[in-house]
């Protein structure tokens, strides 16, 4: 059964969502501070976290950045932000520091059900959180093919694949390791157009990861292009398949 921890000072409105989720058949653990919720992460594995952005005991966006460090289980676990009334909301630097959502104070806790189940629409089959945190290192014996480095620098991007540190523009993007791995062969073959079943498959073998398919894929790669902003690099090729073009040479050129 999937979890989802629950980080929110109110004790009322946390045990209101606690009731409410528990009808969509998963487990559902709540805490009111940043230190219980340290705790928690250390010891669950969690599938969700709604997180509120103000805790007697901190901010709330010091723990999503320490999720954004890899340092616990949960860290590619999709992150829903309870804002305070009032917050200015930027839904592309929330993308950035890996929140894939947010609701703002006072709110419907139906609205807030229905993005928890739109995020768990997403974690389909076996493309589990689980699956991703035991990836192996990703491009395994395939590093020295791009550019014979393992640092790229395409325009405004800086990717370092072997310290799994992603910029652009200067600002720290966050990558579960399934983005990397497919950021990282969208590179290696920029121009080239991968085909669907041929990309599928290659990722399958270098995450270990059985259930992905053409459907997982494309989220992925839509997913992958919001964070980085790469709308312009990362191009689809309906009914084919994904590249990295050469947009950078043209920039460069002009």
């Amino acid at each position: 059964m999937k979890k989802i921890l629950v980080i929110e000072a109110d004790a009322k409105l946390a045990e209101r969502l606690c009731r409410a989720l528990r009808d969509i058949d998963t487990r559902v653990f709540s805490c009111g501070t940043l230190e219980a919720a340290t705790a928690s992460l250390e010891n669950e594995l969690y599938q969700q976290i709604i997180i509120d952005t103000e805790l007697p005991d901190g901010d709330g966006y010091a723990l999503i950045y320490e999720l954004g460090l890899g340092i616990y289980d949960s860290s590619s676990a999709p992150i829903i932000l309870i804002a305070s009334n009032g917050s200015q909301i930027d839904m592309s630097e929330l993308g950035k520091q890996g929140i894939s959502d947010y609701i703002t104070k006072p709110f419907n806790i139906s609205v807030l059900k229905a993005k928890v189940c739109t995020q768990f629409k997403r974690q389909t089959r076996e493309f589990s959180l689980r699956a991703i945190s035991r990836f192996e290192a990703i491009g395994a014996g395939s590093r020295s093919s791009i550019i014979g480095e393992h640092v790229v620098e395409i325009d405004d991007y800086i990717f370092n694949f072997d310290m799994g540190e992603f910029t652009v523009a200067g600002e720290r993007v966050r990558l579960n390791r399934f983005e990397q791995c497919l950021l990282r062969n969208l590179v290696e073959n920029k121009g080239v157009v991968l085909k669907k079943k041929a990309l599928v498959d290659k990722l399958r073998m270098e995450t270990r990861v059985r259930g992905i398919d053409e459907m997982l894929l494309t989220e992925a790669v839509h997913m992958l292009s919001n964070k980085l902003s790469a709308q312009n690099y990362i191009k689809t090729v309906y009914g084919i398949g994904y590249l990295w073009t050469m947009a950078e040479d043209k920039n460069k050129s002009g």
